[in-house]
């Protein structure tokens, strides 16, 4: 009870302190009537004239600030076409920043126009600079609120349970403050309160630190920065490190260093332990390095290594090293992502009584398109995830062969956790070990704030037990997304995995597995822009 009277406490502080008004946010810098000599102004006619954006600029005195979307647009469309034909470098990064300023003032009167909608995730993608936020401090809450009920299934330990029912509540919610008094130095402070409410006895409450670091570079350079504290890792499509953001997440006491010796190559090297309470359970060390080189916008080439010392039972001398590279290549409105992975080091075996060395694979390839059709912004997806297994797996005697992702909730095994990782999957006491992974999805957005989506994977285990089936099953999953305003979305999905044969020779019952849940995400902010000083 203590527990959840300080979580609410909390929540109320950050919405109260999020509905206070700040001056310069939310656009309170620009007045209803703009006129001519007003910043805003004179910044989108400028970048307009440097791009082209505009055959003739507007001759009245004064503007609504409605009306000054419409031409802003123009110029986001320009630099758009500018970025994709000849590379984002081509565009100065003042530019950027100053765009991304108008883009920050504007944004709830750019909402209203349909071209906005459908470019809205190349825009801010456009804008991103995880680096260098935009803003001077920056206060809120965020997270999630769901309710979730299953028909034979267990969600305790996420196993199939036929006959059995039951729902649960859970939430997510992580109280925030950002401040970066300059552009090279910043901190972080972000708390967490998790908890599973109903079920079968689980009721559990978590509050603790999420994040809380600093970080700083040199001022004026992007060659080197640093990162110290409490602090998440997400790289590529997350299908080795991840956040875990549909649970309660995850995060490591850490240090990173990023090394930029030109512009298109970044390297990071971190070291760091798993920090609890929200790790699931696992304790270790992770150390590594990632390197990104980015030829031109959606093309780059990625590599990877770590090594892993986490687990939840640990032995002496475990340890998991990870090799990847991951390649991702843009093809008009199509997307095309590969990434490869190797595994090695050593892994304890109960029946052996002592270490064995580890030699796994895996990987995954998507394409991803995105097209309008029938006056609708549509995305299609399809997929093939790999993971090695072994026949000394499923009989239970080693693992060494068998392929591992890190704690985490990477998509491409769903979105029940029938299936928890591409290591393979056990029911009843019996083992399929290795998998392979058929998906195709796909998504609508049935109007700028609904969208839906569907979609299919089909399961198959590399190896069972002599006379058991391969089939594992096929899950489908149907979401309906509505983003009620800025900040706040309803979720509403039904999942069904349809049980192949192994469940019926590992347990003897066939049944599906049902899944349905209602979520509510939201991210209340106030923020103070950091705003450039117009030139001329």
């Amino acid at each position: 009870m203590k527990n959840l009277i300080m979580l609410f406490l909390a929540l109320l502080l950050s919405l109260l302190v999020c509905s206070a008004s700040f001056p310069y946010g939310g656009g309170g810098d620009i007045p209803v009537k703009v006129p001519r000599d007003h910043w805003t102004w004179k910044e989108i006619a400028d970048l307009a004239a440097k791009y082209g954006a505009l055959e003739k600029a507007p001759e009245a005195e004064s503007l609504e600030k409605k009306e000054l979307a419409a031409p802003f647009l123009a110029v986001i469309a320009k630099v758009q076409e500018k970025s994709e034909k000849e590379g984002k470098e081509t565009v100065p990064r003042e530019d950027i920043d100053r765009i991304t300023v108008l883009h920050e003032a504007l944004k709830a009167e750019l909402a209203d126009f349909e071209g906005y909608q459908t470019r809205r995730a190349a825009i801010e993608t456009l804008l991103a600079r995880p680096d260098e936020p935009d803003f001077e401090y920056k206060i809120g809450v965020n997270g999630f609120v769901r309710g979730e009920g299953v028909g034979n299934f267990r969600l305790t330990d996420f196993s199939f349970a036929p006959g059995h029912g039951e729902g649960r509540f859970v939430y997510r919610i992580k109280p925030y403050l950002f401040w970066h008094p300059t552009d090279w130095l910043g901190f972080h402070a972000e708390g967490q309160g998790y908890g599973i409410m109903g079920g079968s006895h689980q009721n559990n409450h978590k509050i603790s630190l999420y994040q809380g670091y600093v970080e700083a570079k040199i001022p004026g350079s992007e060659l080197l920065a640093m990162k110290g504290g409490r602090q998440e890792f997400l790289y590529g499509s997350a299908f080795i490190l991840g956040t875990d953001s549909y649970f309660d997440g995850l995060s490591f006491d850490a240090a990173r260093l990023r090394i930029r010796p030109v512009d298109p190559l970044t390297v990071d090297l971190l070291v760091g332990a798993y920090a609890t309470p929200f790790s699931g359970g696992v304790k270790g060390n992770l150390a590594g390095a990632y390197a990104t080189y980015t030829f031109s916008e959606g093309n780059t080439v990625e590599a990877y290594a770590f090594r892993d010392s986490g687990s939840t039972n640990h032995h002496g001398g475990e340890r998991l090293n990870i090799w990847g590279v991951r390649g991702t290549a843009k093809l008009g409105p199509a997307t095309l992502e590969i990434e490869p992975v190797y595994e090695s080091g050593r892994v304890f075996s109960q029946a052996a009584g002592m270490n064995n060395g580890i030699s796994a694979y895996g990987g995954h390839v998507d394409l991803d398109v995105d097209t309008t059709l029938g006056g609708l912004h549509n995305h299609v997806f399809l997929g093939y995830a790999l993971g090695s297994g072994d026949k000394d797996a499923a009989n239970g005697s080693s693992l060494r062969k068998e392929f591992r992702n890190p704690n985490n909730d990477t998509s491409l095994v769903g979105d029940m956790n029938v299936i928890g990782d591409l290591s393979g999957l056990t029911v009843n006491n019996r083992h399929a070990s290795g998998l392979q992974i058929f998906t195709f999805g796909w998504a609508a957005d049935l109007t700028k704030d609904l969208n839906f989506s569907a979609t299919g994977r089909y399961f198959l285990a590399n190896n069972v037990e002599a006379g058991f089936s391969k089939n594992l099953g096929l899950e489908t999953d149907f979401t309906l997304t509505w983003k009620a305003i800025e900040g706040l979305s309803v979720t509403a999905g039904y999942d069904r995995f349809f049980t192949g044969a192994f469940f019926r020779d590992a347990s003897g019952s066939g049944k599906d597995i049902d899944y349905g849940y209602l979520m509510v995400q939201f991210d209340l902010s106030k923020s103070k822009p950091r705003l450039k000083p117009v030139k001329g």
